[in-house]
């Protein structure tokens, strides 16, 4: 989402249906009145015009449910039979809240609510020039060194505006029958191979699982996970960097298309084609999780699959809807200092179920077959779906729920002690991750616990440096320095990663270095050569 401030943000989301330009098959919004700002959240909600959610009472059959609704000028444009719920056309002009209120008093009807709007979760570039040092920051290069994916027992489906089947970096990962979900009445279709109705999924997809370790483009956080296209944002709604021609909103989707896609993917989860299913879901608006679509996720959940979704860009104090779903694994975003990045929504359900990752400039896959960088907590989440995908293949009998306690078991622990509604459970490690899943090397007493990743270190191509300590050594009131192979001081380290620069700040020359990582009670020295 193009993050305009706060206050704009909600009076120009709520206005949208005015000012957007009229497009075919586009979709228009109304604000809802929902709940008091003084609750935690703004006082109007996003809704699809001309649409809403209905559940039936038990015993009512379609053909009853279609005969009330037709009584009262409302029609049936989908139905999910599998969570018993039915998308629902109001009559022509008429508000959603009005429509809601006629739904509700019909004896028939169970429950009723609005179809939501969504839209991708993107914030405008940042000031970063770095690429791919998300990789060295969560440690991925160790956790490599034991696990990189196997194509046969994980895919991760990406809930988006569709991936560019023709990138090449993508092309060879995709499976299965890729599918597109109309925003407006969520009815499905094939879009397989898959188009881009703007860049923004492409995007997504090669942060979690782009081809890796193919001397070309850039490494998957997953090197050998599937991708699965779920197009839930419709071409004539989007341009390419998914805005409108205003440029001032993302383009939108709907409750519809979301209950659409995972009643879509549920079946295929656990089979021989697909194995396990993680879903990605880099989509998002604050707006409570509604009761209607809380037990499809549910759903989701009690089938097997893993959710992740993006926390959301707004700064709040509350996480988006659909991460804020109970079940759902919330990811919010840091920067390259493992600071909470400043648009990163926060929140009560951060210390339920979230975590954070790399957020802030991912270079990634583009639409078109290039790379480009991206920012938002878009792109921190299917970071961490690709470590869910690292950490399935390498335990394919564990659970959802298991891989859930890999990852924020092993999080690094940033902000106040413990789980927090800015950090959740802590900064994804994959390298912890992986050593808490599977055996990791042991070592000898006095035999080297530390190693430096890439080594040789090109700061120009590679940004950071990685250092890796291994499982078993202590890492309370852990040190590193840096020194020449003279055996002069040059940097003196608060964190696990180095950026080539002196303690001044100037770019050190090529040549061999020595660290040492000291903690409290272990120590170890190593080498590494970098090269400019």
């Amino acid at each position: 989402m193009t993050m305009t401030g706060a206050p704009a943000r909600i009076l120009l989301a709520g206005l949208l249906c005015l000012l957007a330009v009229p497009r075919a098959s586009a979709v228009k919004t109304e604000r809802l009145h929902r709940f008091a700002a003084s609750a935690g959240g703004p006082a109007y909600v996003e809704v699809v015009s001309g649409s809403a959610l209905v559940k039936f009472k038990t015993g009512v059959s379609t053909a009853a449910a279609a005969a009330a609704l037709a009584g009262a000028g409302f029609g049936i444009v989908n139905s999910f039979e599998r969570f018993g719920l039915y998308a629902v056309r109001l009559p022509g002009g008429m508000a959603v809240s009005s429509g809601l209120s006629l739904l509700k008093a019909m004896p028939q009807v169970e429950a009723a609510e609005p179809n939501g709007a969504y839209r991708v979760k993107r914030a405008p570039n940042d000031i970063y020039a770095a690429r791919q040092y998300a990789l060295a920051k969560v440690q991925a290069f160790g956790a490599w060194e034991y696990e990189t994916g196997s194509s046969s027992r994980v895919t991760v489906a990406v809930m988006d505006t569709g991936i560019d089947a023709a990138h090449p970096e993508l092309a060879g990962k995709l499976t299965g029958i890729s599918r597109a979900f109309d925003p407006g009445s969520g009815a499905e279709s094939p879009d397989s191979p898959p188009t881009p109705a703007c860049n923004h999924a492409t995007r997504v997809a090669g942060v979690a699982a782009a081809s890796s370790d193919n001397s070309s483009g850039v490494a998957g956080m997953s090197w050998g996970a599937k991708l699965l296209s779920l197009k839930i944002f419709a071409d004539s709604d989007c341009l390419p960097d998914c805005s409108d021609e205003a440029g001032l909103y993302s383009c939108t989707t709907s409750d519809n298309a979301i209950i659409s896609a995972l009643n879509y993917v549920i079946p295929k989860h656990n089979t021989a084609a697909y194995g396990k299913i993680i879903v990605n879901m880099s989509i998002g608006e604050y707006n409570p999780c509604g009761a209607l679509l809380q037990p499809v996720v549910a759903n989701a959940v009690s089938a097997g699959l893993l959710l992740v979704a993006a926390a959301g860009n707004g700064g709040g104090t509350n996480v988006d809807t659909p991460a804020n779903c109970t079940g759902v694994i919330a990811v919010g975003a840091t920067d390259m200092q493992d600071k909470l990045a400043s648009f990163s929504n926060t929140g009560a359900y951060m210390t339920t179920k979230g975590v954070t990752a790399p957020g802030v400039d991912l270079y990634t896959t583009d639409a078109g077959g290039g790379y480009a960088s991206a920012t938002g907590t878009s792109f921190s989440s299917p970071l961490t779906a690709g470590l869910a995908a690292l950490l399935w293949s390498a335990k394919p009998e564990k659970t959802a729920g298991d891989i859930w306690g890999y990852i924020g078991n092993s999080a690094d622990d940033l902000g106040g002690a413990g789980h927090d509604a800015e950090f959740g459970w802590g900064r994804v490690n994959a390298y912890r991750a992986l050593c808490s899943a599977v055996p990791c090397r042991s070592y000898a007493a006095g035999e080297k616990k530390a190693s430096a990743y890439p080594n040789p270190f090109r700061p120009k191509t590679h940004n950071l440096l990685a250092f890796k300590t291994a499982p078993g050594f202590d890492t309370g009131g852990i040190e590193i320095k840096i020194y020449t192979s003279e055996g002069e001081q040059v940097r003196k380290l608060d964190g696990l990663t180095w950026d080539g620069k002196n303690q001044a700040g100037a770019a050190v020359a090529s040549g061999v270095y020595i660290f040492r990582v000291k903690t409290d009670s272990d120590s170890a020295v190593g080498k590494f050569a970098l090269i400019r």
